[in-house]
């Protein structure tokens, strides 16, 4: 509310700022605000573009990841979200952050193993996916329905590598969720990895040295058209 107080002035600046025309003094003052902040930066700025547009955090432990590098053992993960009903060239769909809940949608995982001991490991890889609440909104946190998979370690050769130390085992699997499996709300969604001893018909106990993790850290479910 402008009172009979309000000078034309003032009246003016703010009517400037709020169409996005700032004058040459409001200009200088924005400068200056930008050169006193700059002066108690503690970081860096960020790349713009910036070099990763769908972050995603990621870790992988393993038996070989206390020893001095080279490791003998290494692993490397990553996750993304894709929209099965959007396809942005032949075979590829279209890789998103906002899903709406009348669509089914795609998980992929890719995980790699890599080393002098990549060639004998064995047992079965279990993924695990789960979903947080992150907005106090969302009402499908905890374990994402019917989501557990499977893979067997040796389904995957070890190809050699850069010596003959050195092997690789690279493994990628799905999970198309349906539509309706979510509720509207922002998420982070989370993937584990563990290697369980024996086959993956009959897993046993998790090797307790082996851990992978990918974490989308927000995940937004919207309404459908």
């Amino acid at each position: 509310m402008t009172t009979p107080e309000t000078t034309s002035s003032e009246t003016t600046a703010s009517e400037t700022a709020a169409s996005g025309t700032a004058t040459p003094e409001v200009a200088a003052q924005e400068v200056a605000a930008q050169e006193a902040a700059r002066k108690r930066m503690q970081g860096r700025f960020p790349y713009c573009p910036p070099r990763e547009h769908f972050p995603v955090v990621t870790g992988f432990v393993t038996p070989g990841s206390d020893f001095p590098p080279p490791h003998p053992l290494d692993a490397s993960i990553n996750m993304e979200v894709y929209d099965p009903t959007e396809t942005i060239s032949p075979g590829k769909f279209e890789r998103i952050r906002v899903v709406e809940i009348d669509d089914d949608w795609l998980i992929e995982v890719n995980w790699c193993v890599c080393g002098a001991f990549a060639a004998s490991i064995s047992g079965c890889w279990e993924l695990r996916f789960f979903l947080d609440d992150v907005d106090g909104v969302g009402q499908s946190s905890g374990p994402l329905p019917n989501s557990r998979r499977r893979v067997p370690v040796d389904s995957v050769p070890a190809l050699p590598g850069k010596d003959d130390d050195f092997t690789r085992r690279c493994y990628s699997e799905q999970v198309r969720i349906p539509k309706y499996s979510v509720r509207v709300g922002a998420y982070s969604l989370l993937v584990i990895i563990t290697l369980r001893r024996g086959d993956c018909y009959r897993p046993g106990r998790p090797l307790g040295d082996y851990l992978g993790f990918a974490q989308i850290p927000v995940l937004v479910f919207v309404p459908g058209e």
